[in-house]
């Protein structure tokens, strides 16, 4: 009995530390995301850390455990200035895919050539931290890009096409490119001042609590523009 009960209160601690961050449950890290943009003949960037805290619970539970990520940070603001204001999200490009083509996805997927020997995500997160590198994102990875036409109106929100700007902001405005890089950085904040609304919404950005309508208003959350996972 009293083998028994030493062997069981070693795996509880093995469970108990491995939960508490001991083992390797999950490894953090995090990229800057920059969007660099052709304004009448100058370049403007916005650029914005975000982490990405990737977990792996299949050491501890089997085949019941699973992967996931947690995401902190926030939308990348772009000042266009005269021409106005854009933000890419924490979001996929499209519209109704949830978390697919968003920021964890898009982390993995960026750095697919140097990935590809790698199958278990604690391993990829680990390779990208020890090499740092840096890519310019496929068109098809950027993140959902949207404008405001009325910054304290969250109805007013427009979805934009990354390779049709000039088609909102005039002739003179074109996107270069969009670079993610891994970084030690500290995770940016402070989007409020540019949408102090964020601050109080519960709900969609239509104000509704459910997603039942087909409007990129309906679609979205305060989540998209913010997210604090630490």
């Amino acid at each position: 009995m009293a083998l028994l009960f030493v062997r069981r209160l070693a795996a509880l601690c093995i469970f108990v530390g491995a939960l508490s961050g001991c083992g390797s449950l999950s490894e953090t890290i995090r990229y800057r995301l920059t969007l660099n943009v052709n304004v009448d003949g100058k370049l403007v960037s916005g650029s914005g850390v975000i982490q990405v805290k990737q977990s792996d619970m299949r050491p501890i539970f089997g085949s019941m455990g699973g992967a996931g990520a947690e995401v902190s940070g926030e939308a990348v603001v772009v000042d266009l200035g005269a021409h106005g204001v854009f933000f890419a999200l924490l979001h996929g490009p499209k519209p109704g895919f949830g978390d697919l083509g968003g920021p964890a996805w898009m982390l993995f997927h960026a750095f697919d050539d140097l990935l590809k020997g790698e199958i278990d995500p604690l391993p990829k997160v680990q390779l990208l931290k020890e090499k740092r590198p840096s890519r310019i994102l496929q068109i098809d990875y950027i993140p959902m890009l949207v404008r405001f036409r009325d910054l304290n109106d969250p109805t007013s929100i427009e979805q934009l096409d990354p390779r049709k700007l000039a088609e909102t902001f005039g002739s003179g405005v074109s996107l270069r490119d969009v670079v993610i890089e891994i970084t030690e950085e500290p995770v940016t904040s402070g989007i409020e001042a540019k949408l102090p609304w964020l601050k109080t919404m519960k709900t969609h950005l239509d104000g509704e609590r459910y997603h039942h309508l087909n409007t990129l208003a309906n679609e979205l959350l305060a989540r998209d523009f913010h997210r604090d996972n630490r």
